[in-house]
């Protein structure tokens, strides 16, 4: 399916897993340095806290059937998700999405965008009826959209400030990220580290 990020402490454990695949670097690099930049941009620590309750992931564009697996991730892990998506041959995002979970059910919400009232202010994420963004006990939490004479300008301010920052941001290493095989569920995931990797 593509890769979760949930970067740990360094000092924390993960547990073996013996199941080797391969996947290719450049895209991996990308997709995990696009994905920290948002989620750095958005506020959020760049160590999963306690009560970590929103993870950052990335794969090739969904449609509403494939997008069901992520829905099933969100409910196994226990988190939101705020997907980016990808296809090999781009260099930078198509689009981002979220899985949101609610009392019954995860609500899959396509095609966000992003938005940020200033040079300064963490990035949030306009959906058609309401924006979402990390609130101050970390959860993602919706709000009332902006005024609409401000979002243009919002989205041009978030977008340019995303791409300086996945351009910038320093190598990452994989420790405390996953990859979760097409078709497959969070217990199928496989450590990043155990990932053989094809140039």
């Amino acid at each position: 399916m593509g890769s979760v990020e949930e970067r740990k402490n360094p000092g924390s454990q993960a547990a073996t897993i013996e199941q080797e695949t391969t996947m290719p670097s450049p895209y991996l690099t990308m997709a995990q340095n696009w994905c920290f930049a948002l989620r750095t941009l958005m506020n959020y620590p760049p160590y999963a806290p306690p009560f970590h309750t929103t993870a950052w992931c990335s794969s090739t564009p969904r449609n509403i059937f494939e997008a069901m697996e992520l829905t099933k991730i969100a409910a196994a892990k226990g988190t939101d998700l705020i997907h980016v998506a990808f296809t090999l041959d781009t260099n930078e995002p198509l689009g981002v999405s979220l899985a949101i979970r609610e009392s019954e059910c995860v609500v899959w919400i396509p095609n966000v965008r992003l938005y940020a009232p200033d040079e300064a202010a963490p990035i949030q994420l306009l959906a058609d009826d309401c924006r979402w963004l990390i609130g101050p006990r970390l959860f993602l939490t919706s709000a009332k959209l902006p005024p609409k004479h401000r979002r243009a300008k919002g989205e041009e301010i978030a977008w340019r400030r995303w791409r300086h920052a996945a351009a910038t941001i320093a190598p990452l290493g994989v420790e405390g990220s996953v990859w979760v095989p097409p078709g497959g569920t969070f217990k199928d995931a496989i450590p990043h580290e155990r990932l053989n990797i094809a140039a």
